[in-house]
C-alpha cells in the first residue's frame, strides 16, 4: 500500500509545536504533537495494513488539529499545516482509488478491442461472402454446355449420314460383287463347252467368253471403286464418333464446373449469414460493453478522481494560513500538493484520452453512433485536464523553490523543482499506478538539516504572526 505523501516530517510538526504558551496554545500544542505522533505511525508502516487503516489514522490526524487550524499564531499555522498534510495522505489514499478505477477501464476496454477485432473479421467475411456471384459463370458455362449440345448433334447427323452412305455402297458392292460373279461363272460354263464344239461354234462361243469375262471384270472394278470409297468414308465416321465423344466428355466436365459454383454459392450465402450473425453478437456485446465503460467512467472513475482532487486541493488551501514560523514547510507541503495535484489530473486526462481512442476504434469499425462526437468530447476534455497538469507541475516547482532551502537539501530540492519545471513543460505518459518506492519530495528533504534553524530545543514564540 502507498504511504502517505507527507512533506513534513512528523518531527517538524513536532518541533514546531515544540513549546508551552496560554491554554489555548497549550491545547493546539498537544493537538499538532498528537497529529505528529499519527503521521510518525503512518510514516513507519503502523498503519499501513491496510487502506482502511491509513485512511483512519489520517483522518483522526485531521480531526484532531483541525478545530485549532488558521493563521493566529505558530500553533495555529503548525495545525494548518497538520491538516493539509492528512489531506495529502487522504488524496493520496483516494488516488490508489482512482488508479484501480482507471485500470478497471482499461480492462473493460481492451475487451471491447477484441469485440472489435471479431466484427471486422466477421463483417470482412460476411462482404466477401455477399460480393461472390456465380450468374455469369453458371451463364457462360450454360452456354457452353449448349454448345457441346449442338455439336454432338451435328456430329451424330453427319455421321449418320456416312453410315447411311457406307450402307449404300456397301449394298451396291455387294450387288457388283454378285454380278461380277455370275459373269465370271458364265463364261466359264461356256468355255467348258468349246473343245466339244466345231471350231467355227467354238470361235462364236470364245466371243460369248469374252463378253462375260469383260462384264465381270467391269462389275468388279466398280465393286473396287466402291469399296475404295468406303474405306475413305471410314475414317470420317470414326472422327465423328471421336469428336461426339470429345463433346459429352467435355459437357460432363462442364456440368461439373456448374454443380460446384452452385455449391459455393450456397456455401457463401450460408457462410455470408453466419458471418453477419458472429458479428451482430460482438456488436450487441460492443455496446453493451461501451455503456458499462461509461457508466463506470461517469461514476466510480469521476468519483474517485473527484475525491482525490478535492482533497488535495484542501490541503493546499489549508497552506495559504502559514506566516513567518512556518513559511518554509508550508511550501514544502504546498508543493508536494501540487505536484499531486498535477498527477492526479493527468492520470484522469490519460483516462479521457484512452475513452476518445476506443470511440474513435468504434467509430472506424462503423458501428452506428455517434462515436465521433464523444471522442472529440473526450479530447478536449483531455487538452483542458493536462494544460492544468502543466501549470500545477509548474507551481509545484514554484512553492519548492519558495521554501528558500539553502545546503545540500536546497540542492536537491532545486533538482526536484527543475524535474517539476520538466513536467509542467514536456507532459510525459501519465502513471497507471503508484508504487510505494516512489521518491516524493519529501524524499529531498532532510528532516535533520539544520538549515531550516530548529532542533529540538527549538521553541516558536506562539503569539509571533505576520511579522
Amino acid at each position: 500500500m502507498t504511504t502517505t505523501r507527507t512533506v513534513i516530517s512528523a518531527t517538524l510538526l513536532i518541533l514546531i509545536a515544540g513549546q508551552t504558551g496560554c491554554s489555548r496554545s497549550e491545547d493546539s500544542k498537544n493537538a499538532v504533537r498528537e497529529a505528529g505522533r499519527e503521521f510518525e505511525m503512518i510514516a513507519a508502516g503502523n498503519a499501513n495494513s491496510s487502506p482502511s487503516n491509513a485512511e483512519s489514522a489520517l483522518l483522526k490526524a485531521e480531526s484532531t488539529v483541525s478545530k485549532y487550524a488558521g493563521s493566529k499564531d505558530g500553533y495555529a499555522q503548525a495545525a494548518s499545516l497538520g491538516v493539509a498534510q492528512a489531506k495529502i495522505g487522504l488524496s493520496a489514499l483516494a488516488s490508489q482509488e482512482a488508479v484501480a478505477a482507471e485500470r478497471t477501464s482499461m480492462l473493460q476496454a481492451r475487451v471491447i478491442r477484441g469485440y472489435l477485432n471479431e466484427w471486422r473479421t466477421m463483417s470482412a467475411i460476411a462482404e466477401a461472402a455477399n460480393i461472390f456471384d456465380p450468374t455469369e459463370g453458371l451463364k457462360e458455362l450454360a452456354d457452353l454446355i449448349t454448345m457441346r449440345q449442338e455439336d454432338i448433334g451435328t456430329y451424330r447427323t453427319l455421321k449418320d449420314e456416312i453410315e447411311g452412305e457406307i450402307s449404300q455402297l456397301n449394298t451396291k458392292i455387294g450387288d457388283l460383287e454378285n454380278n461380277a460373279s455370275t459373269e465370271r461363272t458364265a463364261g466359264a460354263e461356256i468355255e467348258l463347252r468349246i473343245p466339244t464344239l466345231s471350231a467355227e461354234e467354238g470361235a462364236r462361243l470364245a466371243v460369248q467368253v469374252r463378253e462375260h469375262t469383260l462384264r465381270g471384270d467391269q462389275f468388279g472394278l466398280e465393286a473396287f471403286r466402291m469399296q475404295g470409297r468406303v474405306d475413305q468414308l471410314i475414317p470420317t465416321r470414326e472422327e465423328y464418333s471421336l469428336n461426339v465423344k470429345k463433346a459429352e466428355s467435355q459437357i460432363e466436365l462442364l456440368d461439373a464446373a456448374r454443380e460446384e459454383l452452385q455449391d459455393r454459392e450456397r456455401t457463401s450465402k450460408s457462410d455470408a449469414k453466419d458471418a453477419r450473425a458472429k458479428a451482430q453478437v460482438s456488436q450487441d456485446a460492443i455496446l453493451k460493453l461501451i455503456d458499462a465503460l461509461d457508466e463506470h467512467r461517469s461514476s466510480t472513475v469521476q468519483s474517485s478522481n473527484t475525491k482525490a482532487i478535492s482533497l488535495v486541493r484542501g490541503a493546499i488551501s489549508a497552506t495559504r494560513d502559514s506566516k513567518k514560523a512556518t513559511a518554509s514547510v508550508a511550501s514544502l507541503t504546498k508543493g508536494s500538493a501540487m505536484q499531486l495535484l498535477g498527477e492526479c489530473l493527468l492520470r484522469q486526462a490519460w483516462g479521457h484520452g484512452e475513452a476518445a481512442t476506443i470511440y474513435i476504434n468504434i467509430a472506424e469499425a462503423g458501428i452506428p453512433g455517434d462515436w465521433v462526437a464523444k471522442a472529440e468530447s473526450e479530447r478536449e476534455t483531455q487538452a483542458s485536464l493536462k494544460a492544468e497538469a502543466s501549470q500545477s507541475f509548474r507551481d509545484a516547482a514554484s512553492a519548492l523553490r519558495g521554501a528558500r532551502i539553502s545546503g545540500e537539501a536546497g540542492d536537491k530540492l532545486e533538482a526536484a523543482a527543475a524535474r517539476l519545471d520538466l513536467l509542467g513543460g514536456f507532459v510525459p505518459e501519465p502513471v497507471e499506478e503508484y508504487d510505494d518506492s516512489d521518491d516524493y519530495i519529501d524524499d529531498t528533504f532532510d528532516e535533520s538539516d539544520e538549515s531550516m534553524g530548529m532542533d529540538d530545543e527549538t521553541e516558536i514564540d506562539p503569539e509571533e504572526d505576520d511579522g
